[in-house]
């Protein structure tokens, strides 16, 4: 790890937690300010650094702490609109009986310092699929001049709706499962946790109105897969594992009465959806990075005691794959680097597209999808072949219009 890293790291672990950093010393030259700035935007991290850089009065050029003041600001005046999108959207959906149940990014700012700084991009409502359809009508009618459409690879996800204050994206799920057995799996815990019954609430900064979110450990399990799904399609950056760090203490503390529980829940349906290895590299940034107490991270194979057997054969595993997977992140951050941007858009080019048939369009499609399902075979034997499947599924799903292809 570089010595930009390891600043930006301490400082963002300072940031997220609350504690000062007044004590922490450390020096940089022109090109190191400038590279510390690149991965800060890069993680998705960017005003919640630049704020804790601001507030030690660090010297640096002045370009660039002009530019930490403007990233700053920009953000911090995002959160009153998102606030009142938010109050706009849950009271319309709730007028009409509708049971709305507010997703990551939102629903976690409580749990930052400085809520205001995490970077916003929209507005995640679950709704569920039986008041989906519903749901998407009410705010058709409410807000009649709105953008709304289905996204390609997304239609049975969410809806979008680009309201006057922002972009809501509407749940019919809160993840998309390719495969029937994982669907059956998760989408019975996800309508568990979002009953009326079972669902938290969190105040937003906000005393007078209560907004529900998921029930404490499926939430858990929720935005660490929202994580490593970011990373398999889209990137992951350090703007997500914030999430899921400061999820993970409150989650320990709030489950700690009843721990057994809540460690026998994740090792359960980890194991049931093949996510048991992406959880141990997670775990791996959130111990070995963030300094997250290993006990918070339930599960995790380097607090384990034992020193031989299959014990020490997984501690090696993600010794040696927990550093490629943080440098993957630290590499390429929220966007996949240029590389990867170029097989993914490699076909959409219209006129190209247009020179190619139907089925040989979707016959690239799958190819590709099957193509970025390779890499993860360094990290696991078991989760690269489950994805390799998944991909197939999602191809040959769309190339012949099949509802349900069971491939093991």
């Amino acid at each position: 790890m570089t010595h930009v890293e390891q600043t930006f790291l301490t400082l963002l672990q300072h940031a997220v937690t609350g504690q000062s950093s007044e004590t922490f010393t450390y020096s940089f030259t022109d090109a190191e300010w400038q590279a510390f700035t690149a991965l800060a935007y890069r993680q998705g991290t960017a005003a919640l650094v630049f704020n804790e850089v601001l507030s030690r009065k660090d010297v640096m050029p002045e370009e660039v702490r002009m530019e930490m003041r403007s990233t700053c600001a920009m953000q911090m005046m995002k959160q009153p609109r998102l606030q009142d999108l938010l109050q706009t959207t849950f009271g319309t959906l709730q007028q009409h009986g509708i049971h709305p149940v507010l997703l990551k990014g939102f629903g976690l700012a409580e749990l930052y310092p400085r809520p205001e700084l995490r970077s916003w991009g929209d507005l995640d409502v679950y709704v569920g699929p039986d008041q989906y359809h519903q749901a998407a009508g009410v705010l058709r009618e409410a807000f009649p001049n709105s953008l709304h459409h289905d996204e390609e690879w997304e239609e049975l996800k969410h809806y979008n709706f680009v309201l006057p204050d922002g972009l809501v994206e509407m749940h019919r799920v809160s993840v998309k499962m390719e495969h029937p057995k994982d669907k059956k799996i998760y989408y019975a815990l996800e309508r568990e946790a979002t009953l009326p019954e079972r669902v938290e609430h969190v105040t937003l900064r906000e005393p007078d109105i209560l907004i529900p979110i998921p029930e404490g450990k499926f939430n858990m399990l929720y935005t660490f897969l929202h994580a490593w799904n970011h990373f398999v399609d889209e990137g992951l950056g350090m703007k997500q594992l914030c999430d899921v760090y400061l999820l993970a203490r409150k989650t320990y503390e709030q489950q700690n009465a009843e721990s057994n529980q809540y460690a026998a829940y994740m090792k359960r349906n980890l194991t049931a959806l093949h996510l048991m290895q992406p959880w141990q590299l997670i775990g791996y940034v959130m111990v070995e990075k963030m300094n997250l107490p290993a006990r918070m991270w339930t599960g995790y194979w380097l607090d384990t005691a034992s020193p031989t057997g299959s014990s020490r054969r997984q501690r090696e595993w993600l010794q040696t794959h927990g550093e490629l997977f943080f440098r993957r992140i630290m590499d390429e951050g929220v966007l996949r680097n240029e590389a990867a941007e170029r097989m993914k858009t490699r076909y959409a080019d219209r006129d190209k597209n247009l020179k190619m048939s139907l089925l040989r369009r979707k016959l690239k499609t799958l190819r590709l999808r099957i193509a970025s399902s390779e890499w993860l075979k360094v990290y696991s034997d078991d989760y690269a072949r489950h994805m390799l499947a998944t991909a197939i599924y999602r191809g040959i799903k769309r190339l012949f219009k099949k509802e349900e292809v069971v491939l093991y």
